[in-house]
């Protein structure tokens, strides 16, 4: 019949708009065809298994030059949200700890980032994200470097535009690092900014920090108040 010939032909717009007409059975074995009709790593495969509540085969098998490219099958994901929070949350993040897996740093990072996974911290190897383009595996100078820095500084900036402005209360300490690294240079104007800045979301939740990170970010600014006279000011 024409269904048939349709499907066999290829024509699955015909062949979905004839099944739409018909029973359920028949829409939902029509539907089934045309999925079983694309390649495994076509990005339409992805979306498809997302909305029949699994794990698509995208986020354990992206990053293999036979998969092909990633971002369209996390396209396909942040586009096409359900109200399965949960599902979306761990797909992302599966893709993440595959791509990471294969070396491609950076693209893991931004998986993270879309899966909203939380900044951890440098000495518990298990956190997926530290700072964002930087491997927390390195030794801590290799690992904990400017560009790093500044990179995470800037996601929290872009996230404190948002309609539910937050910190991130693990990148406060790096914060101040960079802040130490500033007054060698000779940048206390600088230095002692970031310390007001830092002091400011330590005082929204001082529970949450370390005692010590308190009395260095106190002794630096203190310092940076007596030697420079224009913050003495």
């Amino acid at each position: 019949d024409a269904l048939e010939s349709a499907m066999k032909h290829g024509l699955w717009g015909h062949a979905l708009l004839l099944a739409s007409k018909m029973d359920n059975r028949t829409h939902a074995r029509v539907m089934t065809r045309f999925a079983n009709s694309l390649p495994i790593n076509d990005p339409l495969q992805t979306v498809y298994q997302l909305m029949s509540g699994r794990m698509p085969a995208a986020s354990t098998c992206c990053g293999d030059e036979k998969w092909g490219d990633w971002r369209p099958h996390l396209a396909m994901v942040l586009s096409n949200l359900t109200n399965n929070v949960d599902l979306e949350s761990r797909t992302i993040a599966t893709m993440g700890d595959t791509l990471a897996s294969k070396g491609l740093l950076d693209a893991a990072h931004f998986c993270y980032l879309m899966a909203q996974v939380g900044f951890g911290v440098y000495t518990r190897k298990t956190t997926k994200l530290v700072l964002i383009g930087s491997n927390h595996s390195l030794p801590f100078l290799k690992f904990a470097t400017n560009e790093a820095i500044q990179r995470t500084e800037a996601y929290e900036y872009a996230q404190s535009l948002g309609t539910q402005p937050g910190c991130l209360p693990n990148f406060q300490v790096f914060k101040f690092i960079y802040a130490c690294r500033l007054a060698e240079m000779g940048l206390a104007a600088q230095a002692f900014h970031y310390c007001e800045v830092i002091s400011r979301t330590v005082l929204k939740d001082p529970h949450y920090y370390s005692p010590v990170l308190i009395g260095q970010l106190i002794q630096m600014s203190s310092q940076l108040r007596l030697f420079d006279p224009q913050i003495k000011e």
